[in-house]
């Protein structure tokens, strides 16, 4: 896996190909099914970062399950401030 791939001024090698992502997702999802069978659990994914990969696992669960999206935010462009902002919190009760 030798592709570079350029967004913006920066290059990067990928470290995992789109298959070996998917085959890990879906090995995820099949653990998830088995744990939580007859549960119905709440996922609190990260925007943006996890937005992708939050909805290729959804696509391999078969539980009944919610998922709930908030967003933190501590980069200013690609430096970091030091600090975590919530710029969209929980919306749902997690109690």
């Amino acid at each position: 896996m030798s592709t570079t791939i350029q967004v913006l001024d920066k290059s990067f090698v990928p470290y995992l190909s789109e298959a070996e992502i998917q085959s890990k997702i879906e090995g995820l999802a099949q653990q998830l099914n088995q744990d939580y069978a007859g549960k119905k659990p709440l996922f609190i994914a990260v925007l943006n970062g996890s937005f992708m990969f939050a909805s290729d696992l959804f696509k391999h669960l078969s539980i009944e399950a919610e998922i709930c999206f908030i967003k933190l935010a501590s980069y200013k462009g690609t430096k970091s401030t030091g600090h975590v902002i919530t710029a969209i919190g929980l919306d749902t009760d997690v109690t």
